[in-house]
């Protein structure tokens, strides 16, 4: 009897100084000598807007994303996507009597789909499903413009979540959208004298920065 109540909290013991008893999720971490923490960029194509457009023409956009995704700094390595979605939200630029700033513009441009999917979003915005071909996956629109004025679009590509992370052994990515430089129409920013827009009215939440990459404006005559 002795000796099988010794032999219990031995084991007892055991388990708990031992790691390989613990919860492995919890110790992956230890094991890393350097911990990967970087950014991967979606492309996103915008054309034919860049000298402005006029009321019933189409912003055409595009975007081809490869389960092959390098990271900014790191290797790059392969993240199947099996439902990619993409977010388009328009805003108008006002000006509110203290300066430039956002109102939602959900009703003044319709949108359509040339390669890819409608996706309902309990949000604002577009919602945009990608056509997938492993191992790409392959997107292609455009917008209607209806009502004349100067707009600002955002850009978020998801998978299913509010922010997009990828997590790997020993790394996590943010995943974010690049529209190249010369298609953000970032001369904009020079002319409303602000480097930040705001939505108004809702506790002047932060939409665009111009150091940002998700972004485009579009001058509508």
């Amino acid at each position: 009897m002795k000796n099988s109540l010794l032999f219990i909290l031995v084991i007892g013991f055991y388990m708990i100084i031992t790691p390989a008893f613990q919860c492995g999720d919890r110790y992956q971490g230890d094991n890393c000598t350097n911990y990967i923490t970087d950014t991967v960029l979606i492309p996103m194509n915008i054309a034919n807007h860049l000298n402005g457009i006029n009321i019933y023409d189409t912003i055409k956009f595009s975007s081809t994303v490869t389960d092959t995704l390098q990271p900014i700094k790191s290797s790059q390595f392969v993240y199947p996507f099996t439902a990619l979605n993409s977010n388009i939200q328009a805003y108008k630029v006002v000006n509110n009597g203290s300066g430039a700033i956002l109102n939602y513009a959900n009703i003044e441009f319709n949108p359509l789909v040339f390669e890819g999917q409608f996706q309902n979003y309990f949000n604002q915005g577009y919602g945009f499903l990608y056509n997938r071909n492993e191992p790409n996956n392959f997107l292609k629109g455009g917008l209607i413009a209806g009502r004349s004025g100067l707009y600002l679009c955002t850009v978020n590509t998801n998978n299913n979540y509010y922010e997009f992370i990828i997590y790997q052994t020993c790394s996590q990515y943010k995943v974010l959208n690049y529209i190249p430089t010369s298609q953000q129409q970032k001369q904009y920013w020079d002319s409303l004298g602000v480097s930040v827009l705001r939505l108004n009215g809702n506790y002047n939440q932060e939409i665009a920065k111009k150091s940002e990459m998700n972004y485009f404006f579009v001058r509508v005559n």
